[in-house]
């Protein structure tokens, strides 16, 4: 049996090859990004459903949000920005006193949601006063902090009350 020169590559290519086909049936193929943080113990279902529904609007308008200061839609940024401080609010203060859901989630939630509607209103402005764009990326990344806060608020602090809604 004579080899060629070029036998021992063609023999270590074929067994690189099966090698890789072999592993790549056993590696575990990551997954893709989490579409909605998994519900905390402390928290009914029809609750979860309602604030799962309104989480749902903020997200959406998030995302397009990110879209609009990426692509330095200015126009776009304040629109969605102002309609995010002004509407996007889980629990209001009202004349009759505070709505259902104080008792129901953590203090941090919503001082969160108080920062979130100073930043949307601080981009909002931002994006029409002719500020420069690390100026609007800035106050986009401030907003985006106030989500983290109150994510980790609601999946790891108990309700004041200690009441499961």
């Amino acid at each position: 049996m004579t080899f060629h020169r070029s036998a021992p590559f063609v023999l270590a290519a074929a067994v690189a090859g099966s090698l890789a086909a072999g592993l790549a049936g056993a590696t575990v193929q990551p997954r893709g990004p989490l579409l909605h943080l998994d519900p905390p113990a402390n928290v009914t279902a029809a609750t979860r459903a309602e604030l799962r529904a309104r989480m749902n609007r903020h997200g959406s308008s998030m995302s397009s949000l990110l879209r609009a200061v990426v692509l330095l839609d200015r126009r776009t940024v304040a629109t969605m920005a102002q309609r995010i401080a002004d509407e996007e609010l889980l629990a209001r203060q009202e004349e009759r006193g505070l709505d259902r859901w104080r008792p129901l989630l953590p203090r941090g939630f919503f001082i969160e949601q108080d920062a979130l509607r100073t930043a949307a209103r601080e981009l909002a402005l931002a994006a029409t006063d002719g500020s420069p764009d690390a100026v609007l990326a800035d106050h986009f990344g401030a907003l985006t902090r106030t989500c983290v806060r109150c994510h980790g608020a609601y999946l790891h602090e108990p309700p004041p009350s200690g009441v499961v809604p």
